[in-house]
This record gives C-alpha cells, structure tokens and sequence, in this order.
C-alpha cells in the first residue's frame, strides 16, 4: 500500500508539478459496522478526500471547464454511500477510491474515514487508503 504523501512524491519525481484537490471532514451518518449493535444503527463518519493531478492545472481561460470539477468528488461520496450497505470501512474507503479514480486526469487518490464516536471522546478510529493509477 501506498501512502498519500509516497504517492505524492512518485509523481513529482516525474513531473514539475501536481494539482492537489481535496475534500475534507465531510460528515455523514452512515449505516456500517459488523458487530451486532452497529448493523441498522447510523454512525457518524468523517470523510477526507485528496487527489491528485500530474501538472498544475492552469486554467486557459479562468472556466470551471478548463479544471476538473472537484464538486465531482461531492458526488462521488453520496453516490457511494447511497449504494448496497457494507461492514467495513476498507470496503467502503475502497469503493469510494474505484469512484474517485474515474476521471482520466486523476493520477491517484487517497481516502482517509474516521468514526467520530466510538471511542467516546478518547481518540478516534479509521482507515486510510492511498490508490495509484
């Protein structure tokens, strides 16, 4: 596995320049978990989503159609949170990742969820997946 700032360097080593977007700490509460007090009961998650572009993403002519839209990455959490329940957070974080992947310019991803209320107010749980194209 990769890690998002491993990935970040392999292609800077290849370029001059990457374009980061990302989006952060968005939360939902989402139907997940494997253990029998979890399934049908909705937990808060936190999702931090960055990807990564080769280049620097120069807009010719200052249009949101010049860029990628990172509102695509809005769409993509929805749309993947609105598809079939899953149990683990790697399995969502992977589905996510498939998602966020799609558009040709994106050279890789990283997708970190967080459990907001697990542990009480001492610390938080999660997982974080770094994917290269």
């Amino acid at each position: 596995m990769t890690s998002h700032s491993q990935a970040l360097r392999q292609i800077l080593s290849q370029n001059q320049a990457v374009t980061a977007l990302f989006l952060e700490k968005i939360i939902r509460d989402v139907d997940i978990g494997v253990h029998e007090h979890e399934i049908g009961n909705f937990q808060r998650l936190s999702f931090d989503l960055h990807v990564m572009i080769r280049g620097d993403s120069q807009p010719k002519n200052d249009e949101i159609a010049d860029v990628l839209n990172y509102e695509y990455l809005i769409a993509a959490l929805d749309e993947t949170l609105n598809s079939e329940r899953v149990s683990l957070l790697e399995t969502l974080a992977n589905r996510l990742l498939d998602r966020i992947l799609q558009p040709e310019l994106v050279e890789s991803a990283t997708v970190v969820i967080t459990k907001l209320d697990v542990l009480d107010g001492d610390g938080h749980l999660g997982c974080s997946i770094t994917r290269m194209k």
